[in-house]
């Protein structure tokens, strides 16, 4: 070194320059770690407005999972079915079937039961489990009930940041009635713990995706993939009652879905219209502007709907109806049509003239309900419902009418008639904002994030799951008492 002092002052310059660029690495890793804690402190401290009482959010089954060594219970395609001609060959493969991959080729005569190990679970028999962290359950009371937003367990240190370098990818095989931006990524940033999880549309990744959604009313039986991977969970959504989501394939789709994500309470990840939030602290109501205000209204029943006829009946018991009472129609069905964008106006203006707003679902379905109620509490009118929901599971007893509770439409008149006519009767139906308020949100993101990342659940599939959608959803139409 002494013979080349140029080269010897060149190390060590580099030497300085390397010890720089390490110290800046270090020194931006700290400010964007320290930025990322103070998101999720700000989250956790505010997390009081994001518990829901939706019931079995994230759950994990009570079961014994089983191989299947049967080909025809992993494909249940047999030549009487002819099916052939529709659906690809699907292969749910596994580790075992992946390995065998590279030393043969499967082809349409094979036996798939030689590379199918494939698992099955009786979902009719699954049980919530709440599993308690440190921090606990947060939780909420209804009508006495203790209601319960549960968190999971202990999360992952890779799951409570954004690093996307150990992202779970999800991919979006299917549009939803034609857009794809049903799972916005911003999203994923407002869940108190896994945000690490990435949307994707691109086909390509198929091999790389952790989950694939499909959404029921977009499933085309040509266009499935042709094989599910050992690491992957392939989940069924729908936010529509099966009435209007039910279609001849599903019945060939045994095995095909690891988890559902619907409104139903029972789904494996529960995705609903709106929310109820527990208030920090007890509101006041002001009576004597609400009472103001009830006076200032001149009609009594306002309806607003876009689908007509319905399945559930909603269109026979409504002609019966204003049999006995007063009930103005907006809507396609009805005088006008509320412009595009501007639902929450309109809705403002029937609160302003009407008592009550009928909150009517299309179908009599379990726990189907959706914005027509959520939007509805917001607003100083009370709601109507007609639905298959135990609906104080969902929101505070007392918030509203159940239509489907009286033995027919003229004892249902003959009430409201009543109720409009009585302020003390009529602002009782707004007390439970004293302890609850009304959001429109939505965590599906977010228990879809934290379940991709559990490593304690086991391997499960809907083995008819037209059964577990259609059959078990008890859907009806609503008929005339005798």
């Amino acid at each position: 070194m002494d013979k080349f002092p140029i080269l010897k002052h060149l190390c060590r310059r580099l030497y300085l320059i390397c010890t720089i660029i390490v110290a800046g690495i270090i020194f931006i890793l700290y400010i964007e770690s320290d930025n990322v804690s103070k998101i999720y402190n700000v989250y956790i401290q505010n997390e009081n407005t994001f518990p829901t009482i939706d019931p079995g959010v994230l759950k994990t089954r009570n079961h014994t999972s089983k191989a299947s060594v049967d080909s025809k219970s992993s494909l249940e395609f047999t030549e009487s079915q002819q099916t052939h001609a529709f659906f690809p060959s699907w292969i749910w493969a596994t580790e075992k079937a992946l390995s065998y991959s590279s030393k043969t080729t499967l082809s349409s005569n094979d036996s798939v039961a030689e590379f199918s190990h494939h698992h099955e679970t009786d979902h009719n028999s699954s049980k919530n489990v709440y599993t308690r962290t440190e921090s606990g359950l947060l939780s909420g009371v209804i009508n006495g009930i203790d209601t319960k937003s549960p968190t999971t367990l202990r999360i992952p240190e890779t799951c409570q940041f954004s690093n996307m370098k150990e992202a779970k990818l999800v991919l979006l095989w299917t549009p939803f009635f034609g857009t794809w931006d049903y799972f916005p990524q911003s999203n994923f940033q407002l869940c108190p713990h896994c945000r690490n999880c990435r949307i994707i549309t691109d086909r390509s990744k198929l091999r790389e995706s952790d989950a694939v959604i499909f959404h029921v009313r977009d499933i085309a039986l040509f266009d499935l993939p042709p094989i599910r991977y050992p690491h992957q969970r392939w989940i069924f959504y729908s936010l529509e009652s099966p009435s209007y989501s039910d279609f001849p394939g599903l019945q060939h789709m045994k095995n095909m879905f690891n988890w559902t994500m619907t409104y139903r309470t029972d789904s494996d990840i529960v995705s609903r219209y709106g929310a109820v939030i527990k208030n920090q602290q007890p509101k006041q109501i002001d009576l004597q502007s609400l009472k103001k205000y009830f006076k200032n209204k001149s009609k009594s029943v306002v309806w607003m709907t876009s689908h007509c006829p319905t399945y559930g009946g909603r269109d026979e018991y409504m002609a019966e109806l204003r049999k006995y009472i007063d009930v103005d129609v907006y809507g396609t069905c009805g005088t006008s049509v509320c412009p595009p964008g501007d639902t929450d106006k309109c809705l403002q203006e029937y609160a302003d003239k009407y008592r009550f707003f009928l909150a009517f679902e299309n179908t009599i379905c379990k726990d189907y309900i959706t914005e027509k109620l959520f939007r509805n509490l917001k607003y100083d009118i009370i709601p109507v419902v007609f639905g298959g929901a135990d609906y104080d599971k969902f929101v505070p007893p007392g918030s509203y009418i159940d239509a489907l509770s009286f033995q027919s439409p003229k004892h249902l008149a003959l009430f409201m008639s009543g109720v409009g006519k009585d302020f003390e009767m009529y602002s009782s139906y707004f007390k439970w904002r004293e302890n609850y308020s009304i959001g429109i949100i939505n965590r599906k993101e977010c228990d879809l994030c934290t379940m991709l990342h559990r490593k304690d659940l086991k391997p499960s599939s809907y083995k008819d799951l037209r059964k577990w959608w259609v059959t078990d959803s008890q859907c009806h139409a609503w008929e005339p008492k005798q």
